[in-house]
């Protein structure tokens, strides 16, 4: 296309995506460059996700043009898309835990008949270059989240991606592993590639990207510089209004214990322990937020105390009454339920 950028990687044009009942993306126009991280910012069901996956081939435009390195593309599958450079780190990761990380690696390319050494060295070599470190041996169920997360953009890269997208990338992490990632993209720009990702937290996009496009109901409705903007602007942006940032609110005065945890233990879906002594109480009139990365034991938490995961250790009260290891019926009974 003629008004193509030397440094534009990808250009999206009229881009729209029709579900039955939604219309998910109307006409977007997008531009992603070379050497810098662009942020896509917008609230649930904006369409973020449906647009990349339409720019990775997962999805096919009902109308509009994709551009890549100046040519015209169609892209029928993932496949073609990563042809051209195109691939994405999706928000539930694309891995098969049974094998290690260098055979899930090789699963995606093209030449699966490689010498498994040469494609370990490559796979310690991008560890090392970009700062992923991932043992090549282990198998996949042996990682935590966020080395799987590394995996997942290793196999990008062996691939010869340019343009790298990442789906929510930091909602599996810790803050330090947050930060780990955030100088990994950075480095990733430097050496010339593109990066989007996908989130709809304000703070990561001040830290981590050169631009935002903000969507809304399936429609971009700013372009900005991260340095020529705020989080309050961003903010009014993606919901329409104005968001205060500061709730007021009354102290709570408590009531009686309505749910008691003492010293409680329990395994994970692979036998392994999942909570270990955890203990909290809380009270009529009162909302507790149980906060953490995903996979740390919120859900097996959640089950335990509702009947719905057996308990292997200490125990669950509900308005005084022991309800451990107790069948779900009993403990809705009891007034506990599980949304």
């Amino acid at each position: 296309m003629s008004d193509a950028q030397p440094n534009c990687a990808v250009q999206m044009r009229g881009i729209t995506k029709r579900f039955p009942g939604v219309l998910a993306n109307d006409h977007v126009d997008l531009d992603v460059y070379r050497g810098q991280v662009l942020a896509l910012l917008g609230e649930n069901g904006a369409g973020k996700s449906t647009l990349m996956n339409v720019l990775t081939g997962l999805y096919r435009p009902d109308e509009g043009q994709i551009v890549v390195q100046g040519q015209l593309a169609h892209f029928r599958s993932p496949r073609d898309a990563i042809e051209r450079g195109i691939g994405m780190v999706h928000q539930h990761f694309m891995l098969v835990e049974s094998l290690t990380v260098v055979e899930n690696v090789m699963l995606g390319l093209h030449h699966l008949l490689l010498p498994t050494e040469r494609v370990k060295r490559e796979v310690v070599a991008l560890s090392k270059q970009y700062g992923l470190q991932v043992d090549p041996d282990a198998f996949i169920w042996q990682l935590s989240v966020g080395e799987q997360q590394r995996v997942e953009i290793i196999k990008l890269l062996c691939r010869g991606a340019d343009v790298l997208i990442l789906d929510e990338p930091t909602a599996v992490l810790t803050p330090q592993e947050s930060a780990e990632l955030a100088r990994t993209l950075r480095h990733m720009a430097q050496e010339g590639k593109a990066i989007i990702f996908i989130t709809h937290k304000l703070d990561e996009v001040m830290a981590f990207a050169d631009r935002v496009t903000v969507l809304r109901e399936g429609r971009v409705v700013s372009t900005l510089r991260t340095d020529e903007t705020t989080k309050k602007d961003l903010a009014r942006l993606m919901v329409g209004r104005e968001v205060l940032f500061r709730l007021d609110k009354q102290a709570c005065q408590p009531g009686a214990i309505g749910l008691e945890v003492e010293n409680l233990e329990a395994l994970n879906d692979k036998g392994l322990p999942a909570l270990r002594g955890v203990s909290f109480q809380i009270c009529a009139g009162e909302i507790l937020g149980i906060a953490g990365v995903a996979g740390n034991g919120q859900r097996e938490l959640a089950e335990v105390i509702t009947g719905l995961r057996p308990a292997t250790a200490r125990r669950v009260r509900a308005h005084g009454r022991d309800v451990t290891n107790r069948s779900p019926r009993q403990v809705i009974n009891v007034g506990v339920s599980h949304i």
